[in-house]
Order: C-alpha cells, then sequence, then structure tokens
C-alpha cells in the first residue's frame, strides 16, 4: 500500500474549534487510508473558488461545521489529501450560495 499524505492548511485549521480540530485529526488518520472517505461534491455544484479541482469532498465535523478536501496523486509524490477549507454550517452555506 502506498503512503498517502495529508495536509491541512494551517490558517483554516486554527479557525476551526477545539472540538472540529480533534474530529479533523481523527479523520485526518483515516483519511491516510481511506482517501475518499467523504462525499463527493459534483462538478455542478463546487464553488468558483474550487472548480479548477479535479475533485472536491466534504468531511462533516461536530456542531454542523465542514472541512472541504481534495485528492491528488502523481507518480513522482505520490497521492495527497489536502484539506483546503474548514467553516462554520452558516460560513458553508455561504461558500455554496445556500
Amino acid at each position: 500500500m502506498q503512503d498517502i499524505d495529508v495536509v491541512v492548511d494551517e490558517g483554516e485549521f486554527l479557525k476551526a474549534g477545539e472540538m472540529q480540530r480533534r474530529q479533523l485529526r481523527e479523520l485526518a488518520r483515516r483519511l491516510k487510508s481511506e482517501p475518499f472517505l467523504g462525499d463527493r461534491i459534483p462538478q455542478r455544484l463546487k464553488p468558483r473558488e474550487f472548480k479548477g479541482l479535479p475533485n472536491l469532498f466534504r468531511l462533516e465535523l461536530p456542531d454542523g461545521w465542514r472541512a472541504l478536501y481534495t485528492v491528488a496523486s502523481s507518480p513522482s509524490e505520490g497521492t495527497q489529501v489536502r484539506i483546503l477549507w474548514i467553516g462554520s454550517h452558516s460560513r458553508y452555506d455561504r461558500l455554496f450560495g445556500y
């Protein structure tokens, strides 16, 4: 089995509360073996900021918080899971235009 790196945007991580950060640490461990663990967001629903990504997934965190991540792989660098965005339910709704 290949090694999978999980990278979290530090600024986004610090915006989250302690409960969310704790759950995110646990999910980051799981993503190393299950990179497609989250719910896939269809291309037509992606926010403008993320349209250029090949894929986008959502993770549910405590108290309605959400995290968005992408999975990328290349022969030279292997597979990488990059957590790009972490936010409250209201920030998530605004991001997706709900």
